[in-house]
């Protein structure tokens, strides 16, 4: 159980946007948040070849092929600084046409709908290892504008092709990287090699906008504390909207220690839910009492 809160916590953890950053959206009167939906469809463009690590054979090749990743970023331009939450998608294989297929969904909400805010899109190669793990090797990557001078998104409707370019998002924290850094220098595209996607608003995600941070991108089957798994086999996020509250009247914790440690969870747990909490002592099981409650009213 400690373990899975801690990977929760860890997935929840997001790094801020830059301060004038933040503050230049306020000033634009941008202080409500809104929910998009990017899918990151699929890359066409050369196989990757990667060079064969030491003592591995053609035959364990053949039978742990190398699999791609996306990892996807938020990047403020203006100020080079990325923010936000790191996604990655499932491994996906190359087929022999060149061509990587993850349609993997992603979400977000956020406020700061400003030109300089973009998503930072690196092509990762995962090779096996002899002792089964797996060796991240970064192939380029692409960068996706999300919002216009209009505060629009780019794009509502159709694909985009995004170019790829050669290296590692680092790059774009080089002094020499500014504004519009399609037209750098320092970026140079691969031949041939593009990530197709889609970009829109979402107003489903409002409803449960509250239940995750602003620019934490997350993915459509996450798991988000809150927010029910769907019946109907769609994305977690997508069906948010569908979700309704529920009224209880009587929550009932059992512990084997002091009811007294407990009281400060008690009283959260009561102003969140509105209605009278039993705790259950099991400290003396043998005991004629061991099964007295004691109540908290909430009114």
């Amino acid at each position: 159980m400690n373990d899975d809160w801690k990977g929760l916590f860890e997935r929840g953890r997001v790094i801020p946007p830059h301060s004038q950053t933040v503050r230049l959206a306020q000033d634009s009167s941008h202080t409500h948040s809104q929910g998009f939906q990017i899918i990151l469809k699929h890359l066409d463009g050369p196989h990757i070849q990667q060079e064969k690590k030491e003592g591995e054979s053609e035959g364990n090749r053949k039978r742990e092929p190398v699999k791609y990743q996306l990892s996807v970023s938020l990047f403020d331009t203006s100020h080079q600084h990325f923010f936000g939450r790191t996604l990655k998608s499932s491994p996906q294989q190359m087929s022999g046409v060149h061509r990587a297929m993850f349609n993997e969904v992603v979400y977000l909400h956020t406020s700061l709908r400003l030109p300089s805010v973009v998503a930072v899109v690196e092509l990762v190669a995962l090779q096996p290892r002899a002792d089964g793990s797996q060796h991240a090797l970064g192939c380029g990557f692409a960068i996706l504008h999300l919002f216009s001078s209009m505060t629009e998104p780019q794009a509502t409707e159709g694909d985009r092709r995004l170019s790829m370019y050669h290296g590692t998002p680092r790059t774009l924290l080089h002094p020499l990287v500014r504004d519009p850094i399609e037209q750098n220098k320092l970026l140079r595209p691969i031949d041939g090699a593009h990530l197709v996607c889609s970009l829109k608003p979402h107003p489903a995600l409002a409803p449960a906008m509250h239940l995750f941070p602003q620019n934490m991108l997350v993915s459509g089957d996450e798991n988000i504390p809150g927010v029910t798994p769907s019946p109907t086999g769609k994305t977690t996020v997508e069906t948010a909207g569908q979700c309704f509250p529920h009224t209880v009247n009587i929550v009932v914790i059992c512990s084997r220690r002091p009811i007294v440690k407990l009281c400060h969870v008690s009283i959260y747990v009561m102003l969140y839910l509105g209605g009278p909490i039993y705790f259950e002592d099991f400290r003396t099981p043998t005991s004629k009492a061991s099964n007295r409650k004691t109540k908290i009213k909430t009114d």
